[in-house]
């Protein structure tokens, strides 16, 4: 008898092995899915059950055991484009409400993770969390999941710019709720327009307040100027104005919940920073925070970068931002960190009354026009920008050469004056995108009147002020005609006051060598010149004894009102 052909007899087998194997069952899912149910699963009612076997040969059977009673499945995938990180999107319906969580890609391979998120109402378990493991692995397989890309923050990121009302493609997805909800301040209302007549219009007779508003649009364009992290401080009386200019800040970006409070932990301002990225972080009332953190928190958030924490298996991620913060309290940052010279270059502080003379009326009014008019400017704002932002930056250097100029060497002022000139061109934009109704010849002279009322600025002339401070409320360590009654500190002859570098180094700490070269490049103290090389100290013998103190130019000393002549 003839054998059929090999290519005869596969054919019959898989024709054989088609009709044995079941059907794989389609389920409309509640959130419009139409999606493929793995083999092995089954979904009845809207719970998914798993096929479970017993016996063997023809005493084999199988039934569905209930495995969960919701139905979860995975609606998407998402790539973070600053990491390689891969996310899914779980959707499930429970007591008549659709439910949506994103989650790393962790979370739906291992059972500790997966364990996780049965506190938002996914009936996870130890008994079903390895089965649900294998039903998701599964279902990827099967189902065509859609993909997109995310982000975890705001403002720059890559090469596009994100914001909360126009993402640019990218699902923008907060990592917590204190970022959920600043994300969800982010809404607009009114027109560009109605917010320069209203808003602006009510600001613009104060400079001081004007200057705060306008950086919170100068906060968006710093990466772009090539300038890092900076903060605008304004201190002054209390319930006088600075809680409410800052909610009219807030509402060039959305709702006055973008103003946050400074009674917070470094943790928490470093991940907001880090969250809003390019968009401002304001904070009102510095009196709440703590005061031992103030001068860290000033350094680390001009670093633009979180401080590095360790972790079980090696560091932490570090977060990183690039933008303005707008701060509000009764007493100045600087004066908190009043020996910290690098902090005084860090901020700008602005002192006294945001605004002349209001009354209830223009309180009033100015509230209204941010409830009606917020987050519209803001958007059109970076539109104008983005798309003429080439032609416009060789205006931002001319500026800052002006600002500079003002400077006269002097390194912080400098410093504040690159970013000063930023906002000040800042202000040349409004009046070129919106016609804004702006004096800039108002900036000008209130950057001079900021230079002159803050000493923090000249941080050498701020310490020379202190020591002199320090000697004079205790003159029995200064050795003049008689020897000093307690530690000598200094030394008063001929007209001329000499300081220990003992006292020096005690009282400048970190900072000694940096001042006193400053000192003696300025003329502040007397330079010798001793083999070949200028030297702030001297040869001085007095009282039998013999020295080498550094000598202060006396009419330095004059000038600022200090006399420690002796009397007979």
């Amino acid at each position: 008898m003839t054998k059929p052909p090999v290519e005869i007899i596969n054919l019959a087998e898989r024709q054989k092995e088609k009709l044995q194997k079941p059907e794989i069952q389609t389920v409309d899912h509640p959130s419009g899915f139409s999606v493929r149910i793995p083999e092995g699963f089954e979904v009845k009612e809207g719970r998914l059950y798993i096929i479970v076997s017993e016996g063997k040969g023809e005493n084999k059977i199988t039934f569905p055991v209930h495995l969960i009673r919701t139905f979860p499945i995975i609606t998407r995938s998402l790539t973070n484009i600053e990491r390689s990180e891969f996310y899914y999107e779980l959707c499930w319906q429970n007591e008549g409400r659709l439910y949506k969580e994103v989650v790393p890609a962790l979370t739906i391979s291992t059972a500790v993770e997966l364990k996780k998120i049965s506190n938002m109402s996914l009936a996870v378990n130890d008994n079903n969390a390895k089965n649900l493991i294998n039903f998701f692995d599964k279902f990827l397989l099967l189902n065509n999941v859609p993909s997109t890309e995310m982000v975890e923050r705001l403002g720059h990121v890559e090469k596009s710019f994100v914001h909360p009302l126009h993402t640019d493609g990218l699902e923008i997805l907060p990592g917590d709720i204190g970022e959920k909800q600043i994300f969800e301040a982010f809404q607009s209302s009114g027109s560009s327009k109605e917010w320069i007549e209203t808003v602006l219009k009510l600001v613009e007779p104060h400079p001081k307040a004007l200057l705060m508003l306008i950086s919170s649009f100068t906060s968006v364009i710093l990466k772009d100027l090539k300038l890092g992290p900076f903060i605008i401080d304004l201190s002054g009386p209390t319930s006088k104005g600075k809680t409410t200019l800052l909610k009219a800040a807030a509402s060039v970006w959305g709702t006055e919940h973008l103003v946050s409070e400074w009674n917070g932990t470094a943790v928490s301002f470093e991940r907001k920073s880090a969250f809003l990225n390019s968009f401002p972080l304001i904070l009102d009332d510095s009196m709440k925070a703590d005061e031992r953190q103030l001068q860290r928190f000033i350094y680390n958030f001009s670093g633009g970068r979180s401080k590095g924490r360790g972790s079980v298996s090696g560091s932490q991620k570090e977060f990183s931002w690039n933008n303005l913060m707008l701060s509000t309290g009764e007493t100045s940052l600087v004066d908190y960190a009043e020996r910290a010279g690098g902090a005084a270059a860090r901020v700008l502080p602005i002192k006294g009354l945001p605004f002349k003379d209001p009354d209830h009326i223009f309180f009033s009014e100015l509230y209204t026009a941010i409830e009606t008019n917020h987050g519209t400017v803001g958007m059109e704002f970076l539109e104008h920008w983005q798309k003429n932002v080439k032609e416009l930056l060789p205006l931002y250097y001319q500026h800052n050469e002006m600002f500079q100029k003002k400077s006269n060497g002097n390194e912080v002022v400098s410093r504040i004056a690159r970013h000063y000139s930023a906002i000040y061109f800042t202000a040349g934009l409004l009046m070129k995108f919106f016609n804004a109704p702006l004096d800039l010849g108002w900036l000008e002279v209130l950057f001079d009147e900021i230079m002159e009322e803050n000493k923090s600025v000249d941080k050498p002339m701020q310490m020379l002020e202190a020591l002199l401070t320090d000697l004079d409320a205790s003159r029995e360590c200064i050795s003049g005609k008689y020897e000093s009654k307690m530690e000598m500190k200094a030394i008063y002859k001929d007209g001329t006051l000499y300081l220990l570098p003992a006292y020096l180094k005690e009282f400048l700490g970190v900072e000694m060598n940096a001042i006193r070269n400053e000192w003696l490049r300025r003329g502040i103290t007397l330079g010798t010149d001793r083999d070949g090389k200028k030297t702030d100290t001297r040869q001085l013998k007095h009282l039998r004894k013999k020295y080498r103190p550094v000598p202060f130019n006396p009419e330095v000393i004059e000038k600022i009102g200090f006399d420690f002549e002796e009397e007979e």
